[in-house]
């Protein structure tokens, strides 16, 4: 499964349950963020019982509201508690430290691998 754009790239790996972000994600409003969010949800139900582990250490930047997108997603996830959720992120790109660390906040189950 995959969302390809000109600027970014999201890509689920169902052999090792892995979805990775890529470029750089700046939609315009929350509206324009339900493809992904209907992609994570898909990917989510081939999950079930397992980890699902989200790599964004090659995403340059998503704005504000795809990080609200992805915060419904933890929420979402915190609810069913169907599969656990690994985070990766790169300590290069200044917003993934700060940013990527609020969704263990969101869920305190979620394992944070940020270097």
């Amino acid at each position: 499964m995959e969302i390809k754009d000109l600027d970014y790239n999201i890509q689920y790996d169902e052999a090792t349950k892995t979805v990775k972000f890529a470029g750089s994600i700046r939609l315009q409003n929350l509206p324009a963020y339900e493809p992904i969010k209907l992609f994570l949800r898909d990917v989510a139900k081939l999950c079930q019982g397992s980890l699902l582990t989200m790599d964004f250490r090659d995403l340059q930047f998503v704005n504000s509201s795809g990080i609200t997108t992805l915060s419904m997603f933890i929420i979402d996830s915190r609810k069913s508690a169907a599969y656990q959720i690994k985070i990766q992120g790169s300590l290069n790109i200044s917003w993934q430290s700060k940013s990527l660390s609020n969704f263990k906040k969101l869920w305190d189950q979620v394992v944070l691998e940020i270097s």
